[in-house]
């Protein structure tokens, strides 16, 4: 058991000898006799045919309540529970133009301010913890992670982001290892390296069934630049040591599926053609740049490390889930050049709370302005099966031998607490080369 100063006094228990794909419960007791609530978690199953887990990403505190996790806490039918990041958002309550304000809900940041120091992050973090409907979430069921830039801060690469000046808020590095030692104090889990606390990336086997891979797409990364330097084929989103692990790691893997625990988007979202009505929606969601070329903040700002990806997914089950963006998307992943050949499958969670198109433009939930804009989007880009801008939620994906199918639940509203949740779609790929993503009705 670890705990004390030096690890803000977030105790954690390495505990061994659990049987496979089994409920346990447990809770702590301190010496004076003070008992924790109980908390229940499955240990993942050695070889199953059948798997089932949540998908959550985007849980911005200030803007909006985490009915999301409440439903998932709920649930007994997981096996796990996968964030893709943004676990929390290092924000300032009074945030730079550059970044949407919270909603005005009672829930203000704590600090008040940006994090920048290790106690900033460590504070931030708590007040996450503290929520009731993270603590539900977390009692119910074991977290996988995977992170995304504002563990960090907004827009994170290897040597900065988008929002930190050095001569305000210090070295880079400094900030970098105390995002780092914050996250993995609240959200503990086993190094994949103890050697470099900072490793996100790692393996989960499922037996012959799945190999879920993690990947880190902010903390390694070149710089998000835009403009035709971003073919460079030097340019690396993932960087070369993980680079080589996650290649290699598809090329071995034996598994029926594999599946890609993936921050940043892989599909294009972008196309020649982009209407002047469509380009400020889009912009809104960072689908693409300011000057409507591609974002190169997702995967098609590396689009040469992208086609690599994709060759390693050739002739193999591959399916990619996604976060980030705050839009619930199901895609037909395709072969460079060949439009319309199905390569993999692609499915993006929307965010937990924070702002997608309605919260951005004002105009009011599933609003004319939303439901053209999604029309226009998948009129520029066949790829895309299926998109919803508004809502809030989480995704739920189900994996048998024979194929994946994901369902998004969407919560009535995050401005207050409520109950309510509703399926609002399910999608499925089946195992075997064609790849093609297919509604459930």
């Amino acid at each position: 058991m670890v705990g004390g100063p030096d690890t803000d006094h977030v105790f954690q228990v390495d505990v061994d000898g659990l049987a496979p794909g089994r409920r346990y419960w447990y809770r702590f007791q301190q010496p004076h006799g003070e008992t924790s609530p109980t908390g229940a978690f499955k240990t993942l199953p050695a070889d199953p045919d059948h798997l089932r887990f949540a998908v959550v990403s985007c849980a911005k505190y200030n803007a909006g309540f985490f009915n999301g996790y409440a439903r998932i806490a709920e649930r007994d039918d997981l096996d796990f529970v996968l964030h893709l990041g943004d676990y929390i958002y290092e924000a300032s309550q009074k945030p730079p133009a550059s970044q949407t304000p919270g909603a005005d809900i009672g829930r203000p940041f704590e600090p008040f301010h940006e994090c920048k120091t290790l106690d900033d992050y460590r504070i931030r973090y708590a007040q996450y913890r503290g929520d009731p409907d993270t603590q539900a979430m977390h009692q119910a069921h074991a977290l996988l992670m995977t992170m995304d830039d504002h563990e960090l801060a907004d827009g994170a690469w290897r040597g900065g982001s988008d929002e930190h000046n050095p001569e305000r808020d210090g070295p880079w590095a400094d900030r970098r290892a105390a995002a780092f030692q914050a996250m993995r104090e609240w959200l503990p889990a086993r190094l994949p390296d103890p050697a470099q606390p900072d490793r996100v990336f790692r393996t989960v086997g499922f037996g012959g069934l799945a190999d879920l891979f993690l990947i880190d797409t902010r903390s390694r990364r070149d710089q998000p630049v835009a403009g035709p330097w971003m073919d460079d084929p030097g340019r690396s989103q993932l960087g070369t040591e993980q680079r080589q692990w996650l290649f290699s790691g598809l090329d071995e893997s034996r598994a029926t599926w594999r599946i890609l625990a993936n921050s940043s988007v892989l599909s294009h979202t972008w196309a020649p053609g982009i209407n002047e009505e469509l380009r400020p929606h889009l912009r809104a969601l960072k689908l693409i740049a300011a000057d409507g070329s591609p974002d190169p903040d997702q995967w098609d700002g590396y689009p040469v490390e992208r086609e690599q990806l994709l060759s390693h997914l050739e002739d193999r089950d591959g399916v990619v889930l996604s976060g980030d963006i705050h839009v619930a998307m199901a895609l037909q992943l395709e072969y460079p050049n060949r439009p319309g050949d199905a390569l993999a499958a692609e499915f993006v969670t929307c965010s937990l709370t924070s702002q997608n198109l309605d919260d951005k433009g004002g105009w009011g939930y599933r609003a004319s302005e939303s439901l053209e804009a999604e029309r226009e989007m998948m009129e520029l880009l066949p790829n895309i099966r299926y998109v919803d801008m508004d809502s809030h939620g989480y995704m739920v994906v189900d994996v048998t031998r024979e194929r994946v199918r994901v369902e998004w639940w969407f919560v009535d509203t995050v401005l207050e607490r409520t109950k309510g949740q509703r399926l609002g779609a399910a999608f499925e790929v089946k195992a075997g080369l064609n790849q093609s993503v297919l509604p459930v009705t």
